[in-house]
């Protein structure tokens, strides 16, 4: 059991490895194509798509992994999936639509936006069909396919992008909508190579699962496990995209654009060096969640107990080594990757406390799997409120240096508060 849990471990690892190098070429790519204005469009718009994917999805694709997982049984919360996916993405679209012109010119005070707003469309039924097809394939312990498909998602992007911005004579809001633009396509590569792979292995007979009839309890027993799950993702997300907002509202007029041209930064170019693990974190985690469940379901405590210190391990030192990288060469890495040093002390500054960070995946995982999702919601909101009210009572003193105050205090509440849970509700039964 051992050599196969390492086995997979390093399989997820290298596949993680290369489609985070590709992640960060499109990155890489973005920083030097884009100006700074364009990237600012770009970076005030994603708090919004992060929000407009959580309500699309709505937990369903970490739900239907376990309901296979624990069930052994694979259709009928395939079909309940699709069937409740489908109804959030209409209701979704319409409420984005109604939404984006009062957003762009009211509360983000940025008419150029909105053009950019629209592009998160044809995302949401794209990004919520790769998430099923995810969710499916982790839910059948075939974690190589859907982690592989990550990388047909960045080289999706990267084609799109190398194309579209060699177009002469764009706009600064024509970039930021490519960009934008880009993770449609990126998701629509994901979801070609996951039927195709769907398809190969034989994985559904379609005569099986048009013939299959699902109850309305399928419907109640998959939407209510969703939206425990999702709860803390919810927040997260909620939070991530008022914290523009928050900002904005607060902010002295002289400050404006300084607040705005740190706010880019941070996102479009720091935030994605010091956050580099999340890409094994989220993977192994996500190889977790089914498998520990699989186990800790049919009373294999000993192996459930193995799993979760193997994986939390590897989160931990991974984090660590990519925090003592940023923490000594900020500068250097800032040049490498954006030809630019701007940021550099923001980088320092976060390096240290983001160790934390990498652990907070697998915390979130184990703390699904036993149940404890409700818990996961007041410590996520716990970190959220104190992220918010640290950037509205902070930022007319510290201006731009009061989001690294927030961004540091709210993601430490949430992890600590994670890890007690888990060292009260789950280490102490098992052993």
């Amino acid at each position: 059991m051992k050599k196969t849990i390492i086995k997979s471990t390093i399989s997820l690892i290298i596949l993680s490895i290369l489609a985070k190098c590709l992640s960060f070429f499109v990155r890489i790519l973005l920083a030097r194509s884009l100006p700074l204005q364009a990237m600012n469009l770009y970076s005030l718009a994603i708090p919004t798509m992060v929000f407009i994917i959580t309500i699309s999805q709505m937990g369903i694709p970490f739900a239907l992994s376990k309901q296979i997982a624990q069930k052994d049984e694979e259709i009928r919360p395939l079909k309940a999936s699709i069937y409740i996916s489908l109804f959030t993405n209409l209701f979704t679209i319409f409420l984005l639509i109604l939404s984006i012109p009062f957003l762009a010119k009211q509360v983000l005070k940025q008419e150029d936006i909105q053009s950019v707003l629209f592009s998160i469309l044809p995302l949401i039924p794209c990004v919520s069909i790769s998430a099923i097809l995810k969710g499916y394939f982790f839910g059948i312990q075939q974690h190589i396919p859907a982690t592989t498909c990550q990388i047909f998602e960045e080289a999706g992007r990267i084609i799109f992008l190398i194309l579209m911005l060699k177009i002469p004579s764009l706009t600064i809001s024509q970039m930021a909508q490519i960009a934008m633009l880009s993770v449609s396509i990126g998701e629509l590569s994901s979801c070609c190579y996951l039927f195709f792979t769907l398809h190969f292995k034989k994985c559904i007979s379609i005569t099986t699962f048009f013939s299959t009839k699902i109850q309305k309890s399928d419907l109640f027993e998959l939407f209510s496990s969703s939206l425990s799950m999702v709860g803390s993702r919810f927040i997260g997300s909620i939070t991530y995209f008022l914290e523009p907002i928050v900002m904005m509202i607060n902010v002295h007029p002289s400050y404006t654009q300084t607040i705005i041209k740190s706010y880019g930064i941070l996102n479009g170019y720091i935030l994605p060096i010091i956050t580099m693990p999340s890409f094994i974190t989220i993977t192994l985690s996500n190889f977790l969640l089914p498998s520990f469940t699989y186990h800790y379901s049919r009373k294999n405590h000993k192996t459930a107990a193995k799993l979760f210190t193997t994986i939390i391990s590897c989160c931990f030192f991974i984090g660590l080594a990519c925090s003592l990288l940023c923490y000594f060469f900020p500068e250097f890495l800032l040049e490498k990757f954006y030809h630019c040093t701007e940021g550099a002390y923001f980088l320092k500054v976060l390096s240290l406390p983001f160790i934390l960070y990498s652990l907070q995946p697998p915390l979130t995982s184990i703390l699904h799997a036993v149940s404890k999702s409700k818990a996961t919601i007041i410590d996520s909101l716990s970190g959220s409120i104190i992220r918010l009210a640290c950037v509205f009572l902070l930022q007319p003193f510290y201006h731009e240096y009061s989001l690294l105050i927030a961004l540091v205090s709210g993601m430490m509440t949430t992890t600590i508060f994670y890890a007690l849970r888990v060292a009260n509700t789950f280490l102490r039964p098992l052993k």
